[in-house]
Protein backbone atom coordinates (compact mmCIF):
# COMPACT_ATOMS: atom_id res chain seq x y z
CA UNK A 1 0.00 0.00 0.00
CA UNK A 2 0.59 3.21 -0.21
CA UNK A 3 0.90 6.55 1.61
CA UNK A 4 -0.69 10.19 0.98
CA UNK A 5 0.55 13.51 2.77
CA UNK A 6 -1.90 16.55 3.02
CA UNK A 7 0.20 19.91 3.78
CA UNK A 8 -1.98 22.49 5.25
CA UNK A 9 -1.01 26.05 5.60
CA UNK A 10 -2.32 27.72 8.84
CA UNK A 11 -6.51 28.84 8.93
CA UNK A 12 -5.92 32.52 10.26
CA UNK A 13 -4.36 33.37 6.91
CA UNK A 14 -4.94 30.67 4.39
CA UNK A 15 -7.24 31.57 1.14
CA UNK A 16 -6.94 35.73 1.96
CA UNK A 17 -8.04 36.34 -1.54
CA UNK A 18 -11.57 34.97 -1.19
CA UNK A 19 -11.71 37.78 1.74
CA UNK A 20 -14.58 39.37 -0.28
CA UNK A 21 -17.13 36.64 -0.31
CA UNK A 22 -15.54 34.49 2.80
CA UNK A 23 -15.11 36.03 6.76
CA UNK A 24 -11.90 34.35 8.80
CA UNK A 25 -13.97 31.87 10.42
CA UNK A 26 -15.82 30.90 7.24
CA UNK A 27 -12.77 30.69 5.30
CA UNK A 28 -11.33 28.55 7.97
CA UNK A 29 -14.34 25.85 7.95
CA UNK A 30 -13.81 25.78 3.77
CA UNK A 31 -10.60 24.71 4.09
CA UNK A 32 -11.58 22.21 6.68
CA UNK A 33 -14.14 20.97 4.23
CA UNK A 34 -12.18 20.85 1.60
CA UNK A 35 -9.90 18.56 3.32
CA UNK A 36 -12.29 16.15 4.18
CA UNK A 37 -13.01 15.63 0.61
CA UNK A 38 -9.20 15.17 -0.49
CA UNK A 39 -8.96 12.91 2.80
CA UNK A 40 -12.15 11.14 1.73
CA UNK A 41 -10.73 10.54 -1.53
CA UNK A 42 -7.64 9.20 -0.52
CA UNK A 43 -8.55 6.82 2.18
CA UNK A 44 -9.39 3.90 0.63
CA UNK A 45 -6.55 3.76 -1.84
CA UNK A 46 -3.87 4.75 1.26
CA UNK A 47 -2.48 2.85 4.40
CA UNK A 48 -2.17 5.77 6.31
CA UNK A 49 -3.00 9.36 5.73
CA UNK A 50 -0.66 12.19 7.11
CA UNK A 51 -1.42 15.69 7.73
CA UNK A 52 1.22 18.29 7.78
CA UNK A 53 0.88 21.53 9.37
CA UNK A 54 2.03 23.92 12.13
CA UNK A 55 -1.87 24.57 12.95
CA UNK A 56 -3.30 22.87 16.24
CA UNK A 57 -6.99 23.22 14.98
CA UNK A 58 -5.66 21.99 11.39
CA UNK A 59 -4.26 18.90 13.66
CA UNK A 60 -6.97 18.32 15.78
CA UNK A 61 -9.47 18.27 13.36
CA UNK A 62 -7.58 15.27 11.37
CA UNK A 63 -6.65 13.16 14.19
CA UNK A 64 -10.92 13.26 14.45
CA UNK A 65 -11.10 12.41 10.52
CA UNK A 66 -8.63 9.41 11.20
CA UNK A 67 -5.29 10.92 9.41
CA UNK A 68 -2.08 11.34 11.52
CA UNK A 69 -0.95 14.80 12.48
CA UNK A 70 2.20 15.90 11.78
CA UNK A 71 3.30 19.35 13.65
CA UNK A 72 6.10 21.17 11.89
CA UNK A 73 7.19 23.81 14.09
CA UNK A 74 10.58 24.83 12.64
CA UNK A 75 10.55 24.30 8.79
CA UNK A 76 11.61 27.12 6.90
CA UNK A 77 8.44 26.78 4.40
CA UNK A 78 6.62 23.92 2.44
CA UNK A 79 9.65 21.79 1.30
CA UNK A 80 11.21 21.61 4.44
CA UNK A 81 7.86 20.42 5.84
CA UNK A 82 7.13 18.19 3.53
CA UNK A 83 10.91 16.71 3.80
CA UNK A 84 9.88 16.27 7.69
CA UNK A 85 6.77 14.42 6.75
CA UNK A 86 8.49 11.73 4.43
CA UNK A 87 10.91 10.89 7.41
CA UNK A 88 7.75 9.94 9.19
CA UNK A 89 6.21 7.81 6.51
CA UNK A 90 6.67 3.85 6.54
CA UNK A 91 5.56 3.02 3.03
CA UNK A 92 7.84 3.56 0.06
CA UNK A 93 4.97 4.71 -2.09
CA UNK A 94 4.04 8.86 -1.21
CA UNK A 95 1.08 10.66 -3.02
CA UNK A 96 1.58 14.29 -1.87
CA UNK A 97 -1.84 16.14 -2.31
CA UNK A 98 -2.76 19.71 -1.19
CA UNK A 99 -5.76 20.19 0.99
CA UNK A 100 -7.75 22.59 -1.45
CA UNK A 101 -8.40 19.96 -4.25
CA UNK A 102 -11.67 19.15 -3.40
CA UNK A 103 -12.12 17.78 -6.93
CA UNK A 104 -9.97 14.72 -6.39
CA UNK A 105 -11.64 11.55 -6.97
CA UNK A 106 -11.05 8.13 -5.52
CA UNK A 107 -11.20 6.06 -8.23
CA UNK A 108 -8.50 8.36 -10.31
CA UNK A 109 -6.54 8.12 -6.71
CA UNK A 110 -6.72 3.98 -6.21
CA UNK A 111 -5.66 3.52 -10.31
CA UNK A 112 -2.99 6.17 -9.69
CA UNK A 113 -0.95 5.17 -7.08
CA UNK A 114 -1.19 1.76 -8.39
CA UNK A 115 0.26 2.70 -11.57
CA UNK A 116 3.82 4.17 -9.82
CA UNK A 117 3.56 1.08 -6.77
CA UNK A 118 3.88 -0.92 -9.90
CA UNK A 119 7.25 0.58 -11.23
CA UNK A 120 10.34 1.18 -9.00
CA UNK A 121 12.25 4.77 -9.55
CA UNK A 122 9.17 6.40 -10.78
CA UNK A 123 7.15 9.01 -10.10
CA UNK A 124 3.74 10.59 -11.75
CA UNK A 125 2.46 14.33 -11.79
CA UNK A 126 -0.86 16.43 -12.06
CA UNK A 127 -0.24 19.79 -12.63
CA UNK A 128 -2.23 22.61 -11.68
CA UNK A 129 -3.96 24.89 -14.20
CA UNK A 130 -1.33 27.59 -12.97
CA UNK A 131 1.69 25.53 -13.65
CA UNK A 132 2.23 23.51 -10.02
CA UNK A 133 1.33 20.63 -8.75
CA UNK A 134 -1.57 19.29 -7.16
CA UNK A 135 -0.54 15.26 -7.23
CA UNK A 136 3.00 14.18 -6.74
CA UNK A 137 3.14 10.70 -6.27
CA UNK A 138 6.81 8.67 -5.76
CA UNK A 139 8.33 5.70 -5.41
CA UNK A 140 10.14 5.13 -3.74
CA UNK A 141 9.42 8.61 -1.53
CA UNK A 142 12.94 10.09 -1.57
CA UNK A 143 13.56 9.78 -5.38
CA UNK A 144 13.05 13.04 -5.92
CA UNK A 145 12.92 15.85 -3.19
CA UNK A 146 9.41 17.73 -3.00
CA UNK A 147 9.93 21.19 -5.20
CA UNK A 148 6.66 23.22 -4.74
CA UNK A 149 6.25 27.16 -5.08
CA UNK A 150 6.18 28.96 -8.34
CA UNK A 151 6.09 26.51 -11.72
CA UNK A 152 6.67 23.69 -9.65
CA UNK A 153 5.28 21.56 -12.50
CA UNK A 154 7.92 22.40 -14.42
CA UNK A 155 10.79 21.72 -11.26
CA UNK A 156 9.40 18.17 -10.71
CA UNK A 157 9.95 17.68 -14.56
CA UNK A 158 13.44 18.41 -14.34
CA UNK A 159 14.35 16.30 -11.00
CA UNK A 160 12.81 13.65 -12.58
CA UNK A 161 14.61 13.77 -15.74
CA UNK A 162 17.71 14.60 -14.18
CA UNK A 163 17.77 11.83 -12.00
CA UNK A 164 16.36 9.56 -14.42
CA UNK A 165 13.52 8.39 -12.66
CA UNK A 166 10.38 6.96 -14.95
CA UNK A 167 7.97 9.55 -15.19
CA UNK A 168 4.13 9.81 -15.93
CA UNK A 169 2.14 13.38 -16.53
CA UNK A 170 -1.55 12.50 -15.86
CA UNK A 171 -3.45 15.71 -16.85
CA UNK A 172 -6.75 15.86 -14.86
CA UNK A 173 -9.20 18.91 -15.14
CA UNK A 174 -10.60 17.55 -11.41
CA UNK A 175 -7.06 17.32 -10.19
CA UNK A 176 -5.88 20.26 -11.38
CA UNK A 177 -8.87 22.71 -9.93
CA UNK A 178 -7.31 24.48 -6.59
CA UNK A 179 -9.55 27.16 -4.93
CA UNK A 180 -8.24 30.29 -4.36
CA UNK A 181 -10.16 32.70 -5.82
CA UNK A 182 -14.09 33.19 -5.87
CA UNK A 183 -14.27 32.23 -9.85
CA UNK A 184 -12.60 28.88 -8.66
CA UNK A 185 -15.45 28.63 -6.32
CA UNK A 186 -17.78 28.05 -9.52
CA UNK A 187 -15.63 24.92 -10.83
CA UNK A 188 -17.19 23.31 -7.14
CA UNK A 189 -20.80 24.15 -8.32
CA UNK A 190 -20.36 22.91 -11.82
CA UNK A 191 -18.45 19.45 -11.23
CA UNK A 192 -17.58 19.16 -7.27
CA UNK A 193 -21.79 18.48 -5.79
CA UNK A 194 -21.04 15.14 -4.39
CA UNK A 195 -18.37 17.69 -2.10
CA UNK A 196 -18.76 17.86 1.65
CA UNK A 197 -16.73 21.67 -0.08
CA UNK A 198 -20.41 22.20 -2.32
CA UNK A 199 -22.75 21.46 0.17
CA UNK A 200 -20.80 24.02 2.36
CA UNK A 201 -20.89 26.65 0.15
CA UNK A 202 -24.50 26.22 -0.31
CA UNK A 203 -25.12 26.48 3.39
CA UNK A 204 -23.66 29.72 3.28
CA UNK A 205 -25.96 30.97 1.03
CA UNK A 206 -22.98 31.24 -2.23
CA UNK A 207 -24.36 30.90 -5.24
CA UNK A 208 -22.78 30.62 -8.98
CA UNK A 209 -24.31 32.32 -12.19
CA UNK A 210 -22.34 31.75 -15.98
CA UNK A 211 -20.96 34.41 -17.29
CA UNK A 212 -19.25 34.10 -20.57
CA UNK A 213 -17.02 37.34 -21.17
CA UNK A 214 -13.10 38.14 -20.72
CA UNK A 215 -13.63 39.04 -17.17
CA UNK A 216 -14.25 35.74 -16.59
CA UNK A 217 -16.85 32.31 -16.88
CA UNK A 218 -18.29 32.80 -13.32
CA UNK A 219 -20.67 35.17 -10.87
CA UNK A 220 -19.99 34.51 -7.58
CA UNK A 221 -23.28 35.64 -5.39
CA UNK A 222 -24.12 35.18 -1.77
CA UNK A 223 -27.43 35.69 -0.51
Amino acid sequence: MASAIIPVSPLASAKSRLKDILTPEERKDLIKNMLLDVYTALKDACSSIYVVSRDGEVLSFSRELGAIPILEESCEDLNSALQYALGKVEDETVAIVPADVPLLRKEDMGKLIKKVEGRRRSALICPSRGGGTNLLILNPRDVIEPAYEGFSFLKHVELCRRNRVELYVYPSFYISVDINTPEDLGEIFIHGRDTYTYNYLRELGISVLPRHSSAGRFVVVRR
